[in-house]
C-alpha cells in the first residue's frame, strides 16, 4: 500500500476516527471561544479533516452525526444564552447519544462504549466548563479602565451645580450632576466621559 493508503487504513478504525473527531471539535471550540490562541484551532482543523476522511469509508449513521452536531451547537449556544447550564446539559446529552449512534449498528462497526463515555463525556464536560467560564468573564464587572469607575462612591469637594470637583479613589475629578450636590456629600459615579465623571448623590448607608 502507498503511504496515503496506510494512513487511511489506520485512521479508518472507528475508535481512532472518533478520537480524531473529538480532538477536532474541542480544538475548534477552544479557538472560537478564545480567539487568537491559534494552535488549538489549527490542530483541531487538521484532526477534524482526518476524521472526515476516515468517515468516508465507514458506515456512518447520519442521525447519530446530526445528534452530535446538535450537541456541539447547544454547547456553543451556552456561551450566548443565559440558561444557567440547561442548554449545555442538553447539548452534552445529545452529544453522547450521537456518539453511541454514530455508526450503523447493522454492520457491526461501532465505537467502544467506554471510549464514548470516557472521551466523549470528558470533551463535552470541558466544552461546558469553558462556556461557563466565558459567560462569567463576559458578565464580570470591569476591574480596570473607565468602566471600572461606574458605581464607585466618592466625596464632593466643591458644590456641584451642576459641575464641580469630586474626590474618587484618592483622585480629583471634574464631575457634573443632574441634582445639586453640596460639598462634603457622598456621590456615586454613574458614567465616565473622557476626563469628566457623571455622578449623583449617593444613598446614605443604613
Amino acid at each position: 500500500m502507498r503511504l496515503g493508503q496506510r494512513i487511511l487504513n489506520v485512521i479508518a478504525d472507528p475508535n481512532i476516527a472518533y478520537l480524531l473527531m473529538m480532538a477536532g471539535v474541542l480544538g475548534l471550540y477552544i479557538e472560537f471561544t478564545h480567539p487568537g490562541v491559534v494552535f488549538p484551532g489549527v490542530a483541531g482543523a487538521i484532526c477534524l479533516l482526518l476524521a472526515l476522511t476516515a468517515l468516508q469509508v465507514l458506515p456512518l449513521n447520519t442521525s447519530g452525526l446530526a445528534l452530535m452536531l446538535l450537541g456541539v451547537a447547544l454547547l456553543g449556544a451556552e456561551v450566548f444564552l443565559p440558561t444557567f447550564g440547561l442548554v449545555g446539559v442538553g447539548g452534552l446529552v445529545a452529544f453522547l447519544l450521537g456518539s453511541l449512534f454514530l455508526f450503523d449498528a447493522g454492520t457491526g462497526v461501532a465505537v467502544a462504549r467506554s471510549l464514548v463515555f470516557g472521551v466523549g463525556g470528558t470533551v463535552g464536560a470541558i466544552m461546558l466548563v469553558v462556556a461557563t467560564l466565558v459567560v462569567r468573564s463576559q458578565r464580570a464587572r470591569a476591574a480596570l479602565g473607565p468602566q471600572a469607575m461606574v458605581g464607585t462612591v466618592g466625596i464632593a469637594r466643591h458644590r456641584l451645580a451642576p459641575e464641580g470637583t469630586v474626590l474618587v479613589r484618592g483622585e480629583y475629578w471634574t464631575a457634573e450632576s443632574e441634582d445639586v450636590v453640596d460639598a462634603g456629600e457622598r456621590v456615586e459615579v454613574t458614567g465616565v466621559e473622557g476626563l469628566r465623571l457623571h455622578v449623583r448623590r449617593a444613598r446614605q448607608p443604613r
